[in-house]
């Protein structure tokens, strides 16, 4: 069965910061005064690292300059696991963000990458779309793998979304090798159920486990136990 995963670019230190201080405060509820005063100095500690580290949170001066980080090209990365012929499908949300202007988007997609060069298409749909402001569409990707991927091997191939500028969803494939059930069975001669007759007897009594196959010669018997 096919299995999946989706990843987004690492966040910043300031992010994980303010997440540190989210988690202190269940912390506070349950712990003494003095593992509360521990926390509440580290709560104060991450405070400040995080305030320094925001641009809105900087001294004004005539020299500083307003800096802005860039949105990745790779907005998520997709990972896919699965056996030749299974289809596979995802649903990309692509957001008009823009506050005034309508936007027409472009969607379209490589093919997967790799040893053998498989050369297999996704198929993308729809092929545009026009948005207004705040306005999203969902856009769908699909493809089923054929016995040219490798198995164990890794395929690359991206999903474009060109607007007013590009950027892609990057898929990545590991097709799965044949899984086949195993089971050894050991048969020599036919065996023999040995058990005593009554509980006050001491002498065995043999009968077989299973009929005998047909053309199957057996040995010559031996007298019973006694």
């Amino acid at each position: 069965m096919s299995q999946y995963a989706c990843e987004y670019p690492a966040r910043n230190k300031s992010q994980d910061a303010f997440t540190g201080v989210v988690l202190l405060g269940p912390k506070l509820m349950a712990s003494s005064l003095e593992q509360a005063g521990q926390l509440l100095r580290a709560t104060s500690s991450l405070l400040s690292d995080s305030f320094s580290e925001g641009p809105s949170f900087k001294r004004s001066s005539c020299c500083d300059v307003p800096e802005t980080e860039c949105p990745p090209r790779c907005v998520c990365k997709i990972q896919w696991e699965a056996s030749p012929g299974e289809h596979l499908k995802t649903i990309v949300r692509v957001t008009n963000t823009s506050e005034k202007q309508v936007r027409t988007f472009h969607f379209t997609a490589t093919a997967f990458q790799g040893p053998g060069d498989p050369q297999v298409p996704l198929e993308i749909s729809p092929a545009d779309a026009t948005l207004q402001p705040g306005h999203s569409t969902l856009i769908t990707a699909e493809f089923t793998p054929t016995d040219a991927f490798q198995p164990g091997q890794t395929y690359e191939a991206e999903v474009l979304i060109k607007g007013a500028y590009e950027q892609c969803v990057c898929l990545q494939f590991r097709p799965l090798g044949e899984v086949q059930a195993e089971c050894e069975v050991k048969q020599g001669d036919p065996p023999i159920h040995l058990r005593a007759h009554q509980w006050y007897d001491h002498f065995q009594c043999a009968e077989p486990c299973f009929p005998p196959s047909r053309g199957y010669i057996a040995p010559s018997k031996t007298s019973p136990i006694s």
